[in-house]
């Protein structure tokens, strides 16, 4: 429990870096220093409409070492290091970070001294032997940075919010930076409400939510430390996978700053970065289009020609599920999808619709509800009215409204396997739909429409065209290969004639 930590623990302060080089043991930890405990919470924001904000009670607030300012933390349970290197306890523990308080900083607090209750392990973390000692490596190249005053730091900046872990010499090319996803102000009389000694601030609390942090950062106007130039591809995996896009705590009197001034700032201060900067950053993405989908796609509903979608890999619960894996078998193995194909080129439209995935009265209308409640402005008079809809019956209504929720076809341009949706998706196939509606990442402005091809043609065109690359494979090519593709596709118990191969 947050209350129950105590200086010496190593508290987890930043999780999920996207890294290139690795992320080290005790990455992401830091040992506290010290801890208050504020038991009156008056200076939170009277009549706020924020859960944890209404809800707080007692807030523990920890100064941990290598961290630019002290963290509010948010309430309830947080990870702490079992094991700690050794070397490393004995570095930081005679180089402290903060200097010695006498006093809490902190309105309402007291100072945590002494074991807590209902803790298993009152004596912090065991600490283990390093590995054998050899002569460290030099230093490895970090990300370039540059310093500006906290209250200038901005939404999506990568704030440094670990300076050091020890060793240093193994610190990683941009470990301990993390971006920032919210940003307040405190100034004047309101810094008294929350700090005993308001010199403490040197005129201006800057408050900020950081991607890893579970709790509120709270920096006085000093210099901090920002990166030149992120890695764009951390970057768009931190946007599109916030951690916490709002306070963890609101504060009477916090104000927000206009992020088109501080963007106006930033870019009088902010140097070029190095031309060897981007090299440090070698792709995660083993195509262009790969990556260009990451960087610059999109999340949400747009149009997609069934043809483009896979077919299914595994319906659950279906009730020709026997005949998929009958069909499977005479497949070599990681063909599914091609053998749920060819299922459906047998199913006739009494088999489809006795499936009770298929009931609906009209999934053409559906689709087409699903895409016009996507195209309106997100919360406008227009997509309210278009959720109604009104036009579909009690039953359809039901199937819309799980396309534009939880139940969507879910499927990222360039997937092999649709997330979610196989049912839904064999469904609007079944009813002749051939342009679908589909949840998933994909490119803005890409038309993914064309080419629009009858479900029955694409799925007998699938199976056609694997029998005729397989055959190609194990025969030459020529004139008896595509005869036999053709016989192979039209006739499953031919297939068994054919040699092995996986």
């Amino acid at each position: 429990m947050s209350t129950a930590l105590r200086p010496g623990d190593y508290l987890q302060i930043a999780s999920e870096r996207m890294a290139v080089d690795g992320v080290p043991d005790g990455e992401g930890f830091a040992r506290i220093e010290r801890v208050e405990i504020i038991s009156d919470t008056s200076f939170l924001a009277a009549g706020s409409a924020h859960v944890r904000t209404r809800a707080a009670r007692k807030i523990a607030v920890v100064f941990c070492h290598g961290m630019p300012g002290p963290v509010m933390l948010r309430e309830g349970d947080h990870w702490t290091l079992g094991e700690v290197d050794s070397d490393r306890a004995c570095r930081d523990s005679a180089h402290p970070w903060w200097p010695e308080m006498a006093e809490p900083l902190f309105t309402g607090s007291r100072l945590a001294d002494g074991p807590p209750r209902f803790r298993s392990n009152v004596q912090g973390p065991d600490l283990v032997t390093p590995a054998a000692s050899q002569e460290p490596p030099p230093p490895r190249q970090r990300a370039a940075a540059f310093d500006k005053p906290a209250h200038m730091v901005m939404v999506g900046d990568y704030l440094q919010i670990h300076a050091l872990r020890y060793p240093e010499w193994d610190m990683r090319i941009d470990e301990g930076f993390h971006r920032v996803e919210w940003i307040g102000h405190l100034t004047g009389d309101a810094l008294g409400g929350v700090l005993n000694d308001p010199s403490w601030a040197r005129g201006r609390l800057t408050l900020a939510s950081v991607h890893g942090l579970s709790g509120l950062l709270v920096l006085p106007e000093v210099p901090v430390t920002v990166l030149i130039q992120p890695n764009p591809e951390r970057r768009r995996s931190d946007e599109d996978e916030a951690w916490h896009e709002d306070p963890f705590y609101e504060l009477a009197g916090a104000t927000e700053p206009d992020l088109a001034e501080q963007l106006h700032a930033d870019a009088g201060l902010r140097p070029e970065p190095p031309e060897s900067e981007a090299a440090l950053y070698p792709s995660r993405f083993s195509s262009p289009a790969q990556r260009a989908l990451h960087l610059d796609g999109v999340t949400g509903i747009r149009p997609v020609a069934a043809s483009q979608l896979p077919w299914p890999h595994g319906l659950f619960k279906c009730p020709y599920g026997e005949r998929a894996k009958t069909l499977a078998a005479t497949y070599p193995k990681g063909h599914n999808k091609t053998a749920h194909a060819e299922l459906f080129t047998q199913l006739g439209d009494q088999d489809f619709a006795s499936c009770p995935y298929h009931q609906a009265d009209d999934w053409r209308a559906i689709a087409e509800a699903v895409l016009a409640f996507s195209r309106a402005d997100p919360d406008s008079e227009e997509q309210d009215r278009l959720y109604e809809a009104a036009h579909l019956s009690d039953r359809d209504r039901a199937w819309f409204r799980s396309l534009i929720g939880g139940g969507h076809i879910w499927w990222d341009t360039g997937q092999q396997n649709l997330t979610n949706g196989q049912h839904r998706l064999c469904a609007l196939r079944a009813a002749g739909v051939e342009v679908i509606p589909v949840y998933g990442r994909h490119l803005p402005d890409h038309d993914e429409t064309m080419p629009s091809q009858d479900a029955q043609t694409h799925a007998r065109r699938t199976v056609e065209d694997f029998w005729s690359a397989h055959v190609t494979t194990v025969l030459k090519p020529g004139l008896l290969s595509i005869r036999l593709a053709r016989l192979l596709a039209r006739y499953p118990r031919l297939r068994a004639l054919l040699p092995k191969r996986e």
